[in-house]
């Protein structure tokens, strides 16, 4: 093609808009990259190759997964991710990081000789005391809450006192003074308000209408009880399958 012949200007093949033709080099057919990118899915999209490279491109990755797939440690479920120490599940994830927190007081009591609650104890209650008179009590801060609180805590008592007598020592007992959220050993001498002190916690809280039974509760210490709050009914009732009666 002569330089007469050679045009000057030419419209995109997508969106008709004009572009300029150097003096040199192919003819463009696009005014820009992005514009040959998009006609190209859309011809692809429309022939059918994109949902077969898709589809091929989901098989290539299920077989990967299922090359390097291994068993949950806890579930036996197994895990795609080559990475993944269990499998996600809610009770998966609080068992991983009761042994993370088990290993690291253990570690600790190496070092140290002595476990955590009984080396910092102390300066998390003088710590809390001055929370306390600083801020002041929360129920005076939060009066709503706190009605509100008193008529839910008023209706598990009502249900707590209709339901199965037994006393916290047969719990503990039972459990070989074990807690069952952390699987840290309790102390019995240990006594209230230390976060390590022993209680008793419903496997499906009260709140989502768990029965005040043995069958449904558990030794805990009081800081792992605390932090558990009223966990969804599906974990609680997970754990109770795993509780040994």
């Amino acid at each position: 093609m002569t330089q007469a012949e050679r045009p000057a200007f030419i419209n995109c093949a997508r969106c008709g808009v004009q572009k300029k033709v150097g003096r040199s080099g192919p003819i463009p057919t696009y005014c820009s990259a992005n514009c040959r990118a998009a006609l190209k899915y859309q011809r692809s999209r429309q022939d059918g190759r994109y949902e077969q490279e898709l589809a091929a491109a989901r098989q290539r990755t299920r077989e990967k997964q299922l090359a390097q797939a291994r068993p949950c440690p806890y579930c036996n479920a197994l895990m795609a991710h080559p990475k993944r120490v269990q499998c996600g599940a809610g009770v998966c994830k609080r068992r991983y990081y009761a042994e993370r927190m088990r290993d690291w007081q253990r570690a600790l009591r190496d070092e140290t000789g002595e476990w955590y609650h009984r080396k910092y104890a102390d300066a998390q209650r003088e710590y809390s005391r001055l929370r306390r008179q600083q801020d002041g009590h929360w129920r005076k801060r939060y009066p709503a809450a706190a009605a509100a609180g008193d008529a839910r805590r008023r209706m598990r008592m009502k249900q707590a006192r209709t339901a199965e007598v037994f006393a916290p020592l047969d719990v503990h007992t039972r459990d070989q003074w074990t807690c069952q959220l952390c699987l840290l050993p309790i102390a019995p001498e240990v006594a209230w308000p230390d976060p390590m002190s022993p209680s008793v916690d419903h496997v499906i809280p009260l709140v989502h209408g768990g029965q005040h039974s043995m069958i449904n509760v558990q030794s805990a210490h009081l800081g792992c009880n605390s932090r558990k709050r009223d966990r969804v009914a599906g974990e609680a009732r997970s754990l109770a399958q795993s509780i040994k009666l």
